[in-house]
């Protein structure tokens, strides 16, 4: 049985009361900075999208890429991912993220992506990072 939580209850009101609430106050407002930097980093996102699938393909193992695609391009959670793979929470969790051996962090799709980076930076992130981020001082 549900709790009593009135806190929830829906509360009708006159939508004239609505509309007097100015545009800048509402939920969906958007300043130009905002605006400035969702545009910075979709354009960011766009710019290394060919160089990460490039590296996704080359850089991690077949069961590394599956896991990082469901998660990340298709939204799946990682229980949703461990029922489609017939796999253990655990076991995408460490897929994607790695895991602690010893006091350090081992494995992982994101780290081998992260290093795969840092050994040979790509041109175009590099470019792509210098962009972002005078964009975003300005």
């Amino acid at each position: 049985m549900t709790a009593y939580r009135p806190e929830y209850w829906e509360i009708s009101i006159d939508v004239a009361k609505l509309d007097r609430i100015p545009a800048n106050r509402a939920l969906w407002f958007e300043t130009q900075d905002d605006r400035e930097r969702r545009y910075a980093l979709r354009n960011f996102f766009q710019q290394v999208a060919p160089t990460v699938r490039q590296l996704i393909q080359s850089e991690l193992t077949g069961r590394q890429r599956e896991v990082l695609l469901l998660y990340y391009y298709h939204g799946k959670t990682q229980e949703d991912i461990a029922i489609i793979l017939d796999l253990s929470q655990s076991t995408i969790s460490r897929h994607l993220f790695g895991t602690a051996r010893g006091g350090k962090k081992v494995g992982g799709a994101l780290s081998k992506l992260r290093k795969a980076i840092d050994k040979r930076p790509e041109p175009d992130i590099v470019e792509a990072l210098d962009t972002l981020q005078e964009r975003l001082s300005a």
